[in-house]
């Protein structure tokens, strides 16, 4: 106990570079949560949940390591001060430790715990790796945007899924994992892009707004209006009054 006293500023001077090294070290840690988030396959629907979470938890790491790679600093050049004036550094320290700790907790098992572990459960049960999703929703999307498949008026999901050459339950799964969305939705969105492009050719005046509709694929004209009210909230002919 002697000793403790005769090398008290010894004492606190290790203890200050221990905790200097591991803000170091939760630097690097919290680098590659931010490397995780922005190179995470955002697949999932819960994915911007566990963004939001990601976000909070390096928001607050950055705020700790700031704090101790400015306080730990000035404490070690001033530690004869810090020893006479302890409080200074150590209850301010101790307070935002805890004050993190407390806050990162509250939010993960009141907000975020459920929202994890069912991210988590999803994941370990996909038939496909969430690389091998990501280049399905991929293929999808060229289907759509650039074979533009949705033209065919009679296009079901079974006709999609052999355009692609996969298993019907396949393509259902993918669309609404990593798309968000439903079949009928996702083809009726391009439908309704489709009908708003054709409206700016110089030809579209040859054509009624039904004949628009057809052409961009829809098979009739209440499939139109339907799809075309979900997307943009308003008919096709407000649309078009809107656009003039």
């Amino acid at each position: 106990m002697k000793w403790a006293y005769a090398h008290l500023l010894t004492i606190q001077s290790i203890g200050l570079i221990i905790v200097l090294i591991l803000a170091v070290q939760l630097s690097i840690y919290t680098y590659f949560i931010y490397r995780e988030l922005t190179e995470a396959k955002h697949v999932l629907r819960e994915f911007q949940k566990i963004k939001k979470w990601l976000n909070t938890l390096i928001g607050l790491w950055s705020v700790l390591i700031g704090f101790l790679v400015i306080a730990v600093p000035v404490a070690l050049i001033f530690i004869e001060a810090v020893d006479d004036n302890s409080s200074l550094i150590y209850k301010p320290l101790g307070s935002i430790l805890g004050l993190c700790i407390y806050i990162l907790g509250y939010l993960y098992s009141l907000k975020y715990s459920k929202v994890v572990e069912s991210y988590s459960d999803r994941v370990a049960k996909l038939s496909f790796s969430i690389e091998e999703m990501d280049d399905k929703k991929e293929q999808i999307l060229n289907a759509l945007s650039k074979d533009r498949v949705y033209l065919d008026p009679n296009l079901t999901i079974a006709k999609f899924a052999s355009h692609l050459n996969w298993p019907i339950n396949s393509v259902s799964s993918i669309i609404n994992e990593s798309l968000q969305t439903n079949f009928n939705d996702l083809i009726g969105k391009h439908r309704v892009e489709d009908f708003k492009d054709r409206l700016l050719a110089s030809d579209s005046y040859k054509y009624s707004i039904l004949g628009l509709g057809q052409e961009a694929g829809f098979s009739s004209k209440a499939s139109f209006y339907r799809a075309f009210k979900k997307e943009t909230g308003m008919t096709p002919s407000d649309y078009i009054k809107s656009q003039a």
